[in-house]
């Protein structure tokens, strides 16, 4: 992927695309903002415990698939706050996914992965999880239910960027994932400039601020996709947006590589250094690894 500065990019986006990027130096830190701080205060909590913040713990939980509504969100002002069994088995469920000590107490370490940005996508959909279920063959890459893929007779998948987003500042360094995954995949990816209702896969911005009803804000939920054969991913503008590490920002290739991973029909993955594992830290970058390549093959056959 061409290097560009963070700063080159916050310019130009300062005239022409105000509401996707953000200067560093205007906004607090993620820390700061993160939606995710309110787990650092419920850290050390165990199954018999009650706590202010704890229901919103059950509410995070059952966000990513971990806790059935019932759980969570039907929780009565007694129960709330209330750690019991079922939170429990969430925390330990979460802990085994993401390669921790299955202990079901919100230790510092599970707090730590807990609070850390990450893709909208749950990582348990309809109450099954498999980021986990093959890890003694050392197999972790996850389809989603029923696996869902595109046709092989599609060949090509067209894609393109919604209105409002200049082609020359943003595809370049989307482009990255598409090339990316060309190599493992049976397709060819067209970049569609004018007709929108062409594309397969179509790459836009939005914000809580605008309305939706998944992101949420900066340094929560960095972007989400839907699987096969939807085509649709999305970006928030919420965030700070780079073409590589910078720190206190997000490179925008390698949560592009994971979201298109989900387009493709990868769900996550429990291989920390995969493209496909949940979370991305700010000032990093990711390619694709083994578990992603051997993942998507299986999935198309190649």
């Amino acid at each position: 992927m061409a290097s560009k500065t963070f700063y080159f990019i916050t310019f130009t986006s300062l005239h022409l695309l105000p509401y996707l990027f953000h200067s560093i130096s205007a906004h607090p830190t993620v820390q700061e903002q993160s939606p995710f701080q309110f787990i650092k205060h419920v850290q050390g909590c165990k199954k018999g415990d009650n706590m202010k913040g704890i229901h919103s713990l059950k509410k995070h939980l059952h966000r990513f698939g971990y806790l059935e509504h019932k759980h969570a969100i039907n929780s009565t002002k007694d129960t709330g706050d209330h750690f019991d069994e079922h939170v429990e088995i969430a925390i330990k469920t979460y802990q085994i996914n993401f390669n921790l000590k299955p202990t079901g107490v919100l230790d510092p370490e599970t707090v730590a992965q807990m609070i850390m940005p990450r893709c909208g996508v749950p990582d348990i959909i309809d109450g099954k999880t498999r980021m986990k279920a093959a890890g003694t063959y050392n197999i972790k890459y996850a389809f989603f239910n029923g696996s869902p893929k595109w046709p092989l007779f599609k060949k090509v998948l067209n894609w393109g960027l919604r209105p409002g987003i200049r082609r020359d500042v943003i595809s370049p360094l989307v482009e990255f994932a598409f090339l990316s995954w060309s190599g493992v995949t049976p397709f060819a990816y067209n970049f569609v400039d004018e007709n929108l209702t062409v594309a397969d896969i179509k790459i836009g911005f939005t914000s809580r601020s605008a309305g939706d009803q998944i992101l949420d804000g900066p340094g929560g939920q960095l972007a989400y996709a839907n699987p096969p054969t939807a085509g649709t991913f999305y970006y928030d503008s919420d965030e700070k947006w780079s073409d590589g590490p910078v720190p206190g920002a997000y490179d925008m290739g390698s949560v592009g590589l994971h979201e298109l991973g989900h387009v493709l029909g990868l769900a996550h993955s429990s291989v920390e250094n995969a493209a496909m594992w949940p979370s991305l830290k700010s000032g990093i970058t990711k390619g694709l690894a083994a578990d992603d390549i051997q993942g998507m093959k299986t999935l198309y056959g190649s």
